[in-house]
């Protein structure tokens, strides 16, 4: 079974690191870096198959909306939220339980969330 695992980061991480140099966002990824790649590894270990992306900053993001057929792209997004989509896996694990078990490994968990959901029956 196919899930997509959601990387949700606080919105307070995303204005800290807009307010960060860029030597001093790249030494902060390069220090997380161990993390993120022990957490793939565990995940390959376990028999878990998973590719994933980063998302850039959510300031960078257009939300496009069609109202009586019209078009309309804004800034975004513009959601009262705690929390902001970081980046994803996408996991093929053999159970719900078995999807959820990496979740203690991701690196932001201890600041931000992780939303797992199956993929609909295709």
């Amino acid at each position: 079974m196919r899930y997509l695992v959601l990387l949700n980061n606080g919105v307070q991480e995303w204005e800290t690191w807009r307010d960060l140099s860029k030597e001093e966002a790249d030494r902060s990824r390069a220090e997380q870096m161990p993390r993120w790649e022990s957490a793939i590894a565990w995940m390959s270990e376990q028999g878990i198959e998973a590719t994933g992306l980063e998302l850039e900053d959510p300031a960078n993001a257009r939300v496009v909306r069609v109202r009586d057929g019209e078009q309309v792209a804004t800034d975004g997004p513009f959601a009262e939220t705690k929390e902001v989509l970081g980046g994803y896996f996408l996991a093929d694990c053999k159970d719900l339980d078995q999807a959820i078990e990496p979740a203690q490994c991701i690196p932001l968990v201890d600041k931000g969330s992780v939303e797992i959901r199956p993929l609909a029956s295709q």
